[in-house]
């Protein structure tokens, strides 16, 4: 099963970027209009490898206080940033009288960081994180063979919920069994997936995005019988359109990167079964990958001395095939890492780790489509922008 595709959209067409706006609830509630005055500026960030994050620059200073009376400092001795606080984050914008914003994150307060500088104004940074950040146990590596992506996710949320119970007995960790019954009439059993030394939260958050699925989770509050179900089904929010961004249109700025020391040309991986203590050898080349481009897809002719191999030793495997997938998935990230590149552009909340952007404006070698791999979302003085880490992919 793989999420709904559409057609590329030119974010520059038919769109109104009117008055950018965003929305910060604490513990489920709206801040007052005289906080929310005092944030100066609101930063959520993602990529396919961290967990999701936010940052905040409040002002911390009371200028109708008397001077140097440490009351004048609003927030840094308040209760009102305090870490492990719940916090959620909206961003978009205000069109036609209407608010147009979408939910960045949910998750807590982990920094407070106030900033009394030599000349200007106290400020306060408050950061957070996704509230999955509270479920990275310990990494691991597993294969999974030919079953459905439900019950690899019943299986690493159990796996999260044995590990927690050793420091929190009384914590109840589940995933919805009515949506993963569901999910599964759906679904195909996948041959093999590995979980290469991941967290389990994370290699489970980065198959959801792949796959278009919404990962979220509800926490009940009583104490101390605290209960967290877990919820992984088909995303209604999650959005997989594809963005054009075209030089002197939409796009702010573009710095593409076309680097060829790391590239070979095949990959070797040699391991040994546990069981039968037999060595397992599988070769995989670049030719057999599909989706990545080649330097000749770039106008650069290959000298015969950099096609170069790569051998992945020392590794227990139970089969070829695994052997093989694990080739596969390495050769894979280094062939994607051929182009990569930074842009920015206007404020595009759907704009994440995930989605694709068509790039426009600069010749065959870096026109094309990236994968984005993180994305920088940023309201403050100069308006909203959108900042993306990219790396270059076939379009399939």
């Amino acid at each position: 099963m793989t999420a709904a595709t559409t057609l590329p959209i030119e974010i520059y067409k038919n769109q109104d970027f009117y008055v950018p706006a965003f929305i910060v609830k604490v513990q489920n509630e709206k801040l007052k209009p005289v906080v929310m005055n005092d944030i100066m500026s609101v930063t959520y960030t993602d990529s396919l490898t961290n967990v999701d994050s936010f940052e905040m620059t409040v002002n911390n200073w009371d200028a109708g206080a008397p001077t140097f009376d440490e009351k004048a400092f609003k927030y840094s001795n308040s209760n009102t940033f305090n870490p492990w606080k719940d916090v959620e984050v909206q961003m978009g914008y205000y069109r036609n009288g209407k608010s147009e914003l979408r939910t960045m994150l949910i998750g807590e307060i982990t920094t407070l960081t106030p900033n009394f500088p030599q000349s200007g104004a106290p400020t306060i940074t408050v950061r957070g994180l996704n509230l999955f950040h509270r479920f990275r146990t310990k990494q691991e590596t597993k294969p999974f063979f030919n079953e459905q992506d439900s019950k690899i996710a019943k299986k690493i949320v159990d796996s999260i919920a044995t590990e927690l119970r050793k420091k929190s007995p009384q914590l109840k960790l589940t995933l919805d069994d009515k949506e993963i019954k569901t999910n599964l009439k759906h679904e195909d059993p996948i041959p093999y997936l590995l979980m290469d030394n991941q967290f389990p939260i994370r290699f489970l958050m980065e198959r959801a995005r792949d796959l278009g699925y919404d990962l979220s989770m509800e926490e009940s509050s009583k104490e101390p019988n605290r209960e967290v179900i877990f919820h992984f089904r088909p995303g209604k929010d999650v959005d997989r359109k594809t963005y054009i961004l075209e030089w002197g249109k939409s796009l702010i700025s573009f710095q593409p990167t076309f680097q060829v020391a790391n590239q070979v040309a095949e990959l070797t991986v040699r391991g040994w079964n546990p069981q039968t203590k037999q060595p397992i050898v599988a070769t995989v080349k670049r030719s057999d990958i599909k989706g990545i481009v080649t330097p000749s897809e770039l106008g650069v002719t290959e000298p015969d001395l950099a096609k170069k191999q790569e051998i992945v030793i020392d590794r227990p495997i139970q089969n070829k095939a695994e052997a093989k997938q694990l080739a596969t998935n390495r050769l894979k990230t280094i062939g994607e890492s051929l182009v990569e590149a930074k842009g920015k552009t206007i404020g595009v909340p759907d704009l994440r780790a995930g989605s694709k952007v068509e790039i426009k404006g600069f010749g065959d070698r870096f026109s094309g489509t990236y994968l984005v791999t993180a994305s920088t979302h940023s309201i403050g003085d100069g308006g909203y922008t959108t900042e993306f880490t990219g790396k270059k992919v076939q379009k399939l």
